[in-house]
């Protein structure tokens, strides 16, 4: 038996040979239009463009840096023990907020926003954190962690640097009264506890599709709320509806796509009662709706609060 040598191992024959100075050339015309291309130089507009883009990134980075040092402009000695439920603007402007952030503030508290801990001023999205962390030594409310303090005994918590207060003493906080849900705006909404900008968005915009809620059963059919029941039962204790704020379908008067635009309907149930109503005349009441066949009784009970007859 032939020893195999290392001369076998490349052994090839015609068609590999072929293939190899295909393979080889190949390699070269690349090599060679790539040496040709970094030899070639680079196009005034597209390096023009580049530096306009590196410029204007520059720029934005260096206003933000300024920004950012010129956030924490209170100092020191001009901060005093303060209750942001109260404040006044001046004493804003004292403690170093700028007038945008002034209005801000007094924005919020003006929607119904409100303070219940010191940490609650970390919310303002106005203020850098630097001013945050500089004021919350100041701010005369109970630290969150303690408010929930050690069962029975005298409950503490510090409103400044050199007073304590007692359980006894503290300021009998506002009752929070629940929101009217058909009637308020983002702002209202987002100031309620646990509630976010999403949330808020998303129980606004599904309220303009239905013409409003007509009972707190439907937040749960808010799409950023169907999977969150505790968020539902906390809201229905914080929120009412008055039903008549409620916007009504006009089923009579109505084209198929004002019918179809509302979340009860839609698109085949809104042609299939226009169609109804050509063939047997006007709706007198919701009853009526049960002749066409594609309405039954859970969408009819559904959708009566929005019917209009007139």
């Amino acid at each position: 038996m032939r020893r195999t040598g290392w001369k076998d191992a490349f052994a090839m024959h015609r068609a590999e040979r072929r293939g190899l100075l295909v393979l080889l050339l190949a390699i070269a015309i690349l090599g060679g239009w790539a040496a040709v291309q970094r030899s070639r130089p680079p196009d005034p507009a597209l390096v023009a463009a580049a530096e306009a883009r590196l410029a204007s990134w520059m720029a934005e980075q260096q206003a933000a840096d300024s920004m950012r040092r010129a956030a924490p402009t209170a100092r020191a000695d001009s901060l005093f023990a303060f209750d942001p439920n109260s404040a006044t603007a001046e004493e804003w402007r004292r403690l170093g907020l700028s007038e945008r952030q002034v209005r801000g503030v007094l924005s919020y508290l003006a929607h119904g926003g409100r303070f219940e801990h010191r940490e609650d001023l970390a919310r303002l999205r106005s203020l850098h954190p630097d001013q945050v962390a500089r004021l919350l030594p100041y701010v005369q409310l109970p630290d969150r962690r303690e408010s929930g303090g050690a069962p029975g005994g005298a409950q503490r918590w510090t409103a400044d640097s050199t007073r304590r207060w007692t359980r006894t003493e503290r300021p009998a906080a506002a009752e929070r009264r629940p929101l009217e849900l058909n009637g308020c705006d983002s702002a209202a909404l987002v100031a309620l506890p646990g509630v976010g900008p999403a949330f808020a968005r998303g129980i606004l915009r599904y309220r303009e599709q239905l013409g409003g809620y007509h009972s707190l059963d439907q937040l749960a059919e808010v799409y950023v709320l169907q999977d969150k029941p505790e968020a539902v039962a906390r809201l229905r204790e914080l929120l009412w509806v008055d039903t008549a704020l409620v916007r009504r379908v006009p089923m009579n008067s109505g084209t198929v796509e004002q019918l179809a635009a509302h979340p009860y309907l839609r698109w085949k149930l809104a042609k299939a009662l226009v169609a109804y109503r050509r063939q047997h005349g006007p709706f007198r009441t919701p009853e009526d709706m049960r002749g066409c066949v594609l309405i039954d009784e859970g969408t009819l009970r559904t959708f009566a609060p929005y019917f209009s007859v007139k």
